[in-house]
């Protein structure tokens, strides 16, 4: 094989990397389409079968070795953090609530995860680290009062949950991930899932699925395929080939491309003082992620 350049194989970690984030981004507003038409349950479970469907084909093309017997729980729980959890939690959140409120919510989701990582793990965080969380949490809070007229709704409540489920997740597959290469995880942990993911699916299949809106059926297709099987693929990889630490950060600007997809695909008109709270948040997590 040819001997790619360092400076290419970098740019190719930060063009995967942005690639996954990218697909990340659409995730809040793919699911406000879908909630037209269908329940947080069904989108759900039937993008976890989608997705299972591709992670199929990958282990099979790719003769992927399996589990041992110590992968599988671990497999299994962040799985369904990640699988179910997040995007439960967030369906249900988002029935309330417009999707640049939901992305701004979410967008401590990576201070939670360090700081998951640091209890779990038992390392030791600066005191910057902590303050920056505090602020961040502190700048959702004031923006989700804002937003509610002084008030925190259920919706923020989901969202918070999600949050601790994905990071949950990410914190438990992240061990993993040192051993196996960051597809192989995903892919093992949709399909040792996707019995409950079939079963579920079926349980709760709406009628007349086949006459809805184009566009909600499109939503369902990219939520499995690109929010919760390519996005990993292109995201783990990059990660591997550039560091955790530096493409790690490319994770910052997901905030403003969901904002940037809500307006694409709901229409929805991004103000002013949401734009300077993403911002905020944002930076808190910038130079928490610095100090942890």
């Amino acid at each position: 094989m040819f001997n790619i350049p360092r400076r290419h194989t970098v740019a190719y970690a930060y063009l995967l990397g942005f690639i996954g984030v990218l697909c990340f981004a659409a995730t809040l507003p793919l699911t406000a389409i879908a909630l037209a038409d269908f329940s947080p349950t069904f989108i759900t479970t039937i993008r976890a079968v989608i997705a299972a469907a591709a992670a199929c084909v990958w282990i099979t093309l790719s003769r992927s070795t399996r589990p041992t017997r110590l992968e599988i729980k671990p497999l299994v729980v962040s799985g369904l953090g990640l699988i179910f959890g997040f995007p439960l939690a967030m369906a249900i959140g988002l029935q309330t609530v417009p999707s640049y409120h939901g992305a701004v919510v979410l967008g401590i989701l990576p201070l939670v995860t360090a700081g998951l990582s640091v209890l779990v793990h038992g390392y030791r965080a600066r005191l910057g680290f902590w303050l920056c969380a505090l602020a961040g949490a502190g700048l959702v809070i004031l923006f989700t009062l804002k937003e509610q007229e002084g008030s925190v709704s259920w919706a923020d409540l989901w969202l918070v949950l999600a949050a601790l489920m994905a990071s949950s997740g990410y914190v438990i597959a992240g061990d993993l991930a040192k051993r196996r290469p960051g597809p192989w995880v995903i892919c093992w942990s949709l399909v040792l899932l996707s019995p409950i993911s079939i079963f579920a699916t079926l349980m709760v299949w709406p009628e007349f699925f086949w006459v809805r809106p184009e566009s909600s059926l499109l939503a369902l297709l990219g939520l499995g395929f690109f929010s919760m099987f390519f996005g990993f693929f292109a995201w783990n990889t990059g990660l591997a080939l550039g560091g955790i630490a530096e493409v790690g950060q490319v994770q910052l600007v997901q905030l403003f491309l969901t904002l940037l997809w809500g307006s694409i695909l709901l229409g929805e008109i991004v103000t002013l003082d949401v734009w300077i709270f993403a911002s905020l948040v944002a930076l808190t997590v910038y130079i928490g992620r610095k100090l942890a």
